[in-house]
């Protein structure tokens, strides 16, 4: 936790126990395993000293009433579950696919429970991206979570799992998906992981800077069974591996190991559901009994109750954890529990988790050959593993890494922090200038000039920039003069970019946003744009999410633009960084930044590619502040898209041009 955190005594001014939202659509008993049992034990710890909620998808609805009627003892006293509607494919159009949507779904249902500023806490899995648009609504400052704490917990993301596992996709809804996670990861107030290498990992992974401060808390959870504490000597070592046959989970390099191993004293147990993580994206299951190849030393089970798992570990004498890399593993807080030591890999939560000599054994490596040697030992002493049991020491264990009461107080101590810090000194409203680029666009300039009329922000210069249009339909613009407040300036057939820059260099504001004369922006727009650009300096721009309209104003069934802003890597094959609508800080064009003249469309978007490039991005406020006219015969349909495959061409090119000295240094 940073020592510089500021705390407010007027902040945490509620009355009563802190507010502690989980925001999760894996949760315990509803079918889900480690994740999902972290969620539910966690809150279950917390409800004692917190007021706590669960938002999950609304998939788990039923079953959670089913089990409430029956008083299951699963479901912890004091912990109120909410429930967020499923999205459909169809409802998705417009989103970066159904996950998004269900961020956007969650964060309404969190500011609609705490109307008042918000839960003290909120946490999130980094899985999935649950976090993305509750943490776009903290970073553009919105009221609405004036007093909370934006939390993301390491779980391993699923662009962590796909790289892990052997197969990286490329299409576009997978990068949709890990943008979405990674703008999550970054965003958020704190980032939170459980100890051991896991930090390490998430660093080497997605870069140092590319992470939210951290804060270190442990997992923790509720015993459910007493352990067999004795194995039952056999004469033999039996290892057990609980989990999925998943490659990440290194069951192919724990096989191999142990077809390698000598021909007697010892047998191994795979319990765990197929996946196709093998090569080609065949099933794992048949690959395993390819490699064991009958070997009576070797059996494979499937999923098993958790009565009939209680058994296996009792019939066990070492559990192994062989996996390529894990987070704070379930399975290794199980085999403690029941009193089991563990063989596992020097990888994640690990390395927090299993104490050479005292709980288990760490190999020397990930691969196959670490694995061998060190069951190899094992066998050759067994009296090791049955030492350690007869100890308890995987149980203390146990006890010790699940212990509530530092988890309590490091969510407390959390709880308590103000989040995003003191807002700036408050200083004279500055000027914003509106650059309106004008060509042909008499039918729709009324409006756009009467929603900057709407704006609660002020001060406000608009200029519009006539491109060369002089036809008599076009001295509508000598007659809205006469109503709108706006300087007019004329310049020869240009196109759209260097009007745009025309305008920019005319300006005096502080910040800038061009707005074609087509389109609207909302009354807030302007001023909630401005209060973050005020109150945080490293933000380059500000857009908010937009809505489709058509010719006549009407909403299109085909949704709106939401976009991430300009930090993604996805960047250069898709614009996700924001639309021409969006508020500069004026000194980005006063140091070189221009729209290309020579770009037919996709000039807002090379500008994003190149502030990227620089290091400066920007904000995307996730609500609906911008109209977007889609006309029938507008760019987009006209050139943007019919053309994208040039127009692609275009952009790369300009980019690579941009990148090089074209003349020598001593010219």
């Amino acid at each position: 936790m940073r020592e510089d955190t500021e705390v407010d005594a007027s902040f945490n001014a509620f009355m009563g126990d802190p507010r502690i939202v989980f925001v999760s659509r894996e949760v315990y008993p509803f079918g889900s395993a480690g994740l999902g049992n972290y969620v539910l034990f966690t809150a279950a710890a917390l409800a004692s000293v917190a007021e706590v909620t669960i938002l999950t998808t609304s998939m788990h609805e039923r079953r959670y009433h089913k089990l409430a009627a029956a008083g299951d003892p699963r479901l912890p006293q004091g912990v109120r579950f909410e429930f967020i509607a499923e999205p459909s494919e169809e409802e998705a159009a417009g989103w970066y696919g159904r996950l998004h949507l269900w961020s956007a779904r969650a964060y309404e249902r969190l500011v609609r429970l705490y109307p008042d500023g918000g839960p003290e806490l909120v946490e999130f899995p980094d899985y999935l991206g649950e976090a993305c648009v509750t943490a776009q609504a903290a970073q553009t400052r919105d009221s609405r979570l004036r007093n909370t704490l934006v939390c993301v917990r390491a779980y391993t993301t699923s662009e962590m799992c796909a790289v892990l596992d052997g197969h990286l996709p490329d299409d576009r809804d997978a990068r949709h998906l890990y943008e979405v996670e990674r703008f999550a990861l970054r965003h958020a107030d704190r980032f939170l992981w459980p100890g051991g290498d896991v930090l390490g990992a998430y660093q080497a992974f997605f870069g140092e800077h590319r992470l939210a401060p951290p804060t270190r808390i442990p997992h923790t959870v509720t015993p459910r069974a007493d352990p067999d504490l004795s194995p039952d000597p056999r004469g033999e070592l039996r290892f057990l591996y609980v989990g999925r046959l998943e490659r990440r989970k290194g069951v192919q390099n724990l096989v191999r190991a142990a077809t390698s191993l000598p021909e007697a004293g010892w047998s191994l147990t795979l319990v765990g559901g197929d996946t196709p993580t093998a090569p080609l994206g065949l099933s794992m299951r048949e690959q395993l009994e390819l490699m064991i190849a009958g070997d009576p030393r070797i059996r494979l089970l499937d999923r098993v109750p958790r009565d009939r798992l209680r058994d296996l570990y009792a019939g066990a004498d070492v559990c192994i954890s062989p996996s390529l890399w894990e987070c704070w593993p379930n399975t290794v807080l199980e085999s403690f529990e029941q009193n089991r030591p563990v063989l596992a890999t020097p990888v994640g939560g690990h390395l927090g988790m299993v104490e050479p000599g005292r709980n288990g054994w760490l190999t020397d490596g990930t691969g196959a050959d670490p694995l061998a040697d060190r069951m190899e030992r094992l066998i050759a002493s067994a009296e090791e593993p049955a030492a350690l049991s007869e100890a308890l020491a995987p149980r203390r264990s146990f006890e010790r890494h699940t212990d509530p009461e530092p988890v309590r107080e490091a969510y407390l101590a959390l709880s308590r922090e103000r989040p995003r810090g003191r807002p700036a000194k408050a200083r004279p409203a500055p000027l914003v200038s509106i650059v309106v680029p004008y060509h042909r666009m008499e039918r729709y300039v009324e409006q756009t000039l009467a929603s900057i009329a709407a704006q609660t922000h002020a001060p406000i210069e608009t200029i519009v920039v006539n491109d060369g249009s002089l036809r008599h339909a076009d001295q509508i613009l000598d007659e809205l003069a006469q109503r709108y407040e706006f300087s007019l300036v004329t310049q020869v057939n240009s196109g759209l970019g260097q009007a745009r820059n025309l305008g920019i260099e005319l300006s005096r504001g502080r910040y800038v946003l061009p707005l074609d004369p087509d389109d609207l922006i909302l009354p807030r727009f302007v001023e909630r744009c401005v209060d973050v650009l005020e109150q945080r300096p490293e933000v380059a721009y500000v857009t908010a999410w937009s809505e489709y309209m058509d010719d006549l104003g009407r909403p299109l069934g085909s949704g709106g633009y939401r976009p991430l802003g300009n930090a993604v890597a996805w960047l250069e094959r898709e614009n996700l960084a924001g639309s021409a609508m969006a508020l500069f800080r004026r000194r980005l064009f006063d140091r070189g930044l221009r729209y290309s003249p020579d770009l037919t469309s996709y000039e807002d978007w090379l500008m994003f590619r190149e502030l990227h490039a620089a290091g400066r991005h920007g904000h995307v406020i996730p609500e609906t502040l911008l109209r977007y006219r889609v006309r029938r015969g507008s760019m987009l349909r006209a050139v943007a898209i019919p053309g994208r495959k040039r127009l692609m061409g275009e952009l790369r090119a300009h980019a690579r041009e941009a990148e090089v000295a074209w003349t020598p240094s001593n010219a």
